[in-house]
């Protein structure tokens, strides 16, 4: 079975996922300004965010309806 969302969830499960993901460079950049700025709740959080996006990446076809958009 073949799932396609509409392009804007396509593009907020993408752009979650990128913020998520730059949170985590962050942590890996400098991981004691990370810490104190962000707080170890957040940081975690983003892991969570892109443990999650990433499956429903691959649940939904999510390259789909971008790809046929570009």
């Amino acid at each position: 079975m073949n799932r396609q969302p509409s392009l804007p969830v396509a593009l907020l499960i993408a752009g979650i996922a990128s913020a998520c993901a730059l949170v985590i460079a962050s942590g890996f950049l400098d991981p004691e300004w990370a810490l104190e700025t962000l707080g170890l709740e957040l940081y975690l959080g983003s892991i969570v965010g892109m443990l999650g996006c990433g499956v429903l990446s691959f649940w939904f076809d999510l390259a789909g309806p971008i790809r046929r958009a570009l």
